[in-house]
């Protein structure tokens, strides 16, 4: 954990250390020496490591694990390709489970996507799929056997998979078929 988020966590438990030792300390004269000393013990806890910051404990050690982009120039290129960085996560994690929810109601099964968005992140312009479609299981008590397709039948259901898909996704998504390219397995 780096050394900031422990100055602080040290400092938060103590101020809860401090709280409990005050409900619990007597009324009267006492209590106003628990709180003076715990007060200068406190200043104490707060000042110890900024004594041995530069010798003991180097800046950097501080903030080790915080994210910053080494090609930034500034704070604010920084934290606007963090902002990117987030928003292009969560926009295609959205597409994923909008798109796995859409073709699963339509007995399709996603193994692969891939996306294109504008810049931002607010309009899709184009989709890669990989599908297969879901067969319904059959109940045959010891020997399942499943025909084979040869030749020019196998083609005919492949690109009539290819089309419905490209047909639902256009719709869902208001996108030209042209861009949407669909690789059934």
């Amino acid at each position: 954990m780096p050394a900031f988020f422990l100055y602080v966590r040290n400092i938060t438990y103590y101020l809860m250390f401090v709280t409990v030792v005050g409900m619990l300390a007597p009324a009267g004269k006492y209590k106003k020496f628990v709180s003076l000393v715990m007060g200068f013990t406190l200043i104490s806890v707060m000042i110890a490591p900024l004594a041995r910051f530069g010798r003991e404990l180097p800046i950097t050690n501080w903030f080790e694990g915080l994210d910053i982009y080494e090609n930034a120039d500034s704070v604010e290129s920084s934290y606007i390709q963090w902002r990117n960085t987030y928003l292009r996560d969560a926009f295609e994690a959205q597409l994923n489970r909008q798109l796995i929810g859409l073709l699963e109601q339509n007995g399709f099964t996603v193994h692969s996507a891939n996306f294109t968005y504008s810049d931002d992140f607010m309009r899709l312009t184009s989709v890669q799929l990989e599908v297969s479609s879901q067969e319904a299981p059959q109940r045959v008590p010891f020997i399942r056997i499943q025909p084979v397709r040869v030749g020019q039948q196998l083609e005919t259901e492949t690109c009539q998979t290819a089309t419905t898909i490209k047909n639902l996704i256009s719709q869902f998504y208001n996108l030209p078929q042209e861009h949407i390219y669909v690789t059934v397995t």
